[in-house]
């Protein structure tokens, strides 16, 4: 058996588990070996747990042997990311002032859930300083790159869970997402992500901005692993009770629905030509499918970015004074010197600013009520070299801007490549109201159908130059 298996869907490997020709061990063994392979070219591992995989993937051969799989994850090499606990697994943070941490000790909910589906935790993927850099820039791992071109960003915060996925390394991933940190790297690396309703996949700590999300190659492979880790969990006060069925798999037609295409937000950083050619696709594709497609109007008439900005910064900056003084310096300096006017911030700053903040979200959410769902780009450029901080090198948020107010807003937003130019992916975003998510997920699968781009995954022996 070749490594070529890695790149079959999972459901065809599902079924080779089924009838016997394939076990997890091994799948897992040339999981192993393609992350041995490709990871030096991308930088996307940060721990590799090959221990611990094996138990797991020894313990779905005997439930697949028996005719009982516990989940449709069961037995399937998966990632979570450095920020996500997972017992005997090192949490850094992104940060090399974290690197002599000791080991958790306990679960978080979705590696816990992960573990009770019975999937196969590989390791876990790099991410810059604090999570809060939408590049795969990290003052502990380095440069994490973008295996459709080596010298472009992954994107950020979830870098090395893009990385690894376009690699091959691993059937889906868990990331976490505060201002598009899952459905960025999608964008940059070409895969499928989803930012789900704040509450529908526990995390801790319990926070109303950021979220942990699922990614992988299709919509399929982030359904599936939707369905594991999202439900209740007692240590996240926000979480919300489990859908009360799983995730219908049909695609969502869009026969009927209002979409609005968001092409400009008023202020920051406005989306390329090549990047709009490529919404101007899926809008036309939905069209074609009974939609009525409108252009919703620029939403922000004075700049709503500097507000959330500082909000990012105090949360940096508390994190950075977290740390003992002397390791300080072991910061990233972008983050340092980015987060370090946080410190200085009153409580009634900081006030100030969440109102405003809200304010925007309104905006946000009254401009996107309008519809059934929004399409917009994910980022407003093709890339950017690996090795930056983002298109706004003091503010490494700042390019974030069609993805952050989802955050805000609560909404699910999901991610999907929908063309290419320049050789690499262009990712589109569908956003829709709050709690339906599974929705959004069908409607991508729908879009995922239509794109008019086959996506032929890049291999270790020459830069892909896009899928035609």
């Amino acid at each position: 058996m070749s490594d070529d298996v890695l790149d079959s869907p999972a459901a065809v490997v599902r079924e080779a588990y089924r009838s016997g020709t394939l076990t997890p061990v091994d799948v897992l063994s040339h999981t192993l070996a393609r992350i041995e392979a490709r990871n030096p070219g991308v930088n996307a591992m940060a721990y590799v747990d090959a221990a611990g995989a094996a138990t797991a993937a020894e313990e779905s051969a005997l439930r697949w042997a028996a005719g009982s799989p516990l989940s449709p994850l069961d037995g399937l090499p998966v990632t979570i990311k450095d920020s996500v606990h997972a017992v005997g697994t090192p949490w850094r943070h992104g940060c090399a002032a974290n690197a002599d941490l000791p080991d958790s000790t306990f679960d978080s909910p979705p590696a816990a859930r992960l573990k009770e589906a019975g999937a196969v935790i590989v390791g876990k993927t790099t991410m810059p300083d604090f999570g809060m850099m939408a590049a795969g820039v990290s003052s502990l791992y380095g440069v994490t790159r973008n295996p459709w071109d080596p010298s472009r960003s992954t994107g950020g915060s979830s870098a090395g869970a893009g990385a690894a996925l376009a690699s091959g390394i691993g059937f889906s991933a868990v990331g976490t997402d505060i201002a598009g940190s899952v459905r960025l790297p999608a964008g940059h690396c070409g895969l499928v992500a989803l930012k789900p309703t704040q509450g529908r996949v526990p995390h801790t700590a319990p926070s109303t901005m950021r979220s942990a999300g699922p990614m992988g190659r299709t919509a399929d492979d982030v359904m599936d692993m939707f369905d594991v880790v999202s439900g209740a969990d007692d240590r996240d006060l926000w979480s919300l009770a489990p859908p009360t069925a799983p995730t219908p798999r049909e695609p969502l037609a869009p026969n009927g629905l209002r979409i609005g295409a968001l092409t400009e937000l008023g202020s920051g950083f406005g989306a390329d030509d090549a990047v709009l050619a490529v919404l101007a696709d899926a809008a036309a594709a939905l069209r074609d499918g009974g939609a009525t497609v409108s252009t919703v109007a620029p939403i922000f008439a004075d700049d709503p970015y500097p507000a959330l900005d500082r909000l990012f910064q105090v949360r940096a900056a508390a994190e950075l004074e977290s740390i003992r003084e002397d390791l300080r310096e072991l910061v990233h300096p972008a983050i340092r010197g980015w987060c370090a006017p946080g410190a200085d911030r009153s409580a009634t700053d900081f006030t100030r600013d969440g109102e405003a903040v809200a304010r925007s979200a309104e905006l946000v959410r009254a401009a996107t009520a309008a519809f059934d769902y929004v399409i917009s780009p994910v980022i407003p450029t093709i890339g950017f070299p690996a090795d930056e901080v983002g298109l706004d090198p003091a503010h490494p948020l700042a390019h974030c801007g069609f993805t952050a107010w989802a955050n805000q807003t609560a909404q699910p937003a999901a991610a999907l490549c929908f063309g290419f130019g320049d050789g690499m992916p262009v990712g589109i975003q569908v956003i829709g109201p709050r709690f339906a998510d599974a929705d959004v997920l069908r409607l991508t699968k729908w879009l995922e159908a239509a794109r008019p781009v086959t996506v032929t995954w890049p291999s270790p022996a020459a830069v892909h130059q896009g899928g035609q």
